[in-house]
């Protein structure tokens, strides 16, 4: 969730008085135009300023979808990145170079409807897309190990992340084992508490939502090192929220960082990036 996450609230009140009174397609309808206003626009990493990385094509469920992909530099790790519902892969792309420059190699996917992936958007395809996606990493990869991979979710990414991490794709006996560590940024609880915070009394009306994202249930599972990233001063999702999901996780090595000063959008300052590199050097490298 980016700039227009904003309008994105707005828009929930809207939906959820939609959900109220119209029929079950309309409402299905409607939560996708509040709770995925994706970025279609496919722009090549190249135009993006990032020449090194390469754009993947990859199919799943009859969907062609994307991902952008750089290797690591001998050594280091791979950020295993899942962005927010605001906009397109190439608008992190500073994000992306910064972890580039680090020698950090990269695996970016797009979710169905953004950045030229085809589909339409759902939590549960998006789990399914994420899962193939994190085992198509290990193909384009293959010296590559779960040890040198550290998982970033952005805001909706948080929960995609989340939900990977109960999947078989990182049990440890049937899918690629243990992660280097785990980073969430805003993360939320789960629809539902989020339109009771803003719109108290609408709780009932959001659990019907097919989107409903149980992060903190699943947070339950993460058992790899966690760092959680919150703004102070974040109005679009309450500081609370990513407190709670640091406590429900029974990782060992946890901690919560909040950024002074920091809304939803604006938490990559030059008084936190040092904590962030520390984290991944910490438990990627070693």
């Amino acid at each position: 969730m980016r700039s227009t996450d904003m309008r994105g609230l707005l828009r929930l009140g809207v939906v959820l008085l939609i959900l109220a009174a119209a029929t079950v397609a309309l409402g299905s309808m409607a939560e996708r135009w509040v709770l995925y206003p994706f970025d279609a626009t496919r722009a090549p990493p190249a135009e993006a300023g990032l020449p090194g990385v390469e754009e993947l094509h990859f199919d799943n469920d009859g969907e062609t979808l994307i991902a952008w992909t750089a290797a690591p530099k001998r050594g280091k790790p791979v950020i295993f990145y899942l962005h927010g519902n605001a906009g397109n892969l190439a608008a992190r792309a500073g994000r992306f170079r910064r972890f580039l420059d680090r020698g950090y190699g990269l695996f970016a996917p797009a979710y169905r409807g953004s950045s030229g992936s085809s589909g339409t958007p759902s939590e549960a395809a998006l789990i399914w897309d994420t899962e193939v996606a994190f085992h198509r990493l290990f193909a384009e990869m293959p010296a590559l190990t779960a040890r040198r991979v550290v998982l970033y979710g952005e805001s909706l990414g948080t929960a995609v992340a989340l939900s990977l991490m109960a999947s078989p794709a990182l049990h440890p006996e049937k899918g690629h084992g243990p992660l280097a560590g785990v980073i969430l940024e805003a993360p939320f609880t789960s629809i539902p508490d989020l339109a009771e915070h803003h719109y108290p009394g609408t709780r009932a009306l959001a659990a019907n939502l097919d989107s409903a994202w149980p992060s903190l249930t699943r947070a339950a599972d993460l058992q790899a090192p966690l760092l959680v990233l919150h703004g102070t001063e974040d109005a679009l999702i309450p500081i609370e929220m990513g407190r709670q999901i640091t406590s429900a996780a029974p990782s060992r090595n946890k901690s919560f960082l909040p950024v002074k000063g920091a809304g939803h959008t604006d938490l990559w300052r030059t008084d936190m990036l040092p904590r962030l590199w520390a984290f991944i050097d910490q438990f990627a490298l070693r």
